[in-house]
């Protein structure tokens, strides 16, 4: 396992830090309890709404472990899959396209102090990855960052 891994990660077979050629990880603690951000993670029609980068998610069937949808993030389009989704506190997928792959986990614990630790990981393959992990860290930052702060 990497470095900065969090241990409780379920990564897929062939998955996880030390088989990509990126990794970003991220933690942030949120007031809001883990149900309120697990439904604004996998409220993923609304991804744009939030998510600097992404221009559009297209989902054209339920949102359950297998579930496809599309996701465009310039210059990408990328063809998503769910891999993990336990209410209300993992949720995994990945996402395919020319260029770029990764498999992105969700973890969200219950904090001591009260609200959620969110956990974020994603490893990326491919030519994207290596020239743009700079770019990938301050843009999944955001996405922590623009976590519900409170119900």
């Amino acid at each position: 396992m990497s470095a900065g891994a969090h241990p409780d990660v379920h990564w897929p077979p062939g998955w996880g830090p030390d088989r990509c050629d990126s990794f970003v990880s991220h933690e942030r603690h949120v007031a809001a309890p883990a149900d309120a951000v697990f439904t604004r993670l996998v409220t993923v029609a609304e991804w744009p709404t939030w998510q600097r980068g992404v221009d559009r998610v297209d989902v054209s069937e339920e949102l359950i472990v297998g579930g496809r949808f599309v996701v465009v993030a310039a210059p990408h389009t990328l063809d998503g899959i769910v891999g993990e989704l336990v209410v209300p506190s993992r949720f995994g997928w990945a996402a395919v396209s020319d260029r770029l792959s990764f498999y992105q986990s969700w973890l969200l614990l219950d904090a001591p102090s009260g609200g959620t630790r969110a956990v974020f990981h994603e490893a990326s393959r491919g030519p994207s990855a290596l020239l743009r992990t700079s770019d990938r860290v301050g843009l999944t930052r955001s996405w922590l960052d623009a976590l519900p702060s409170s119900v």
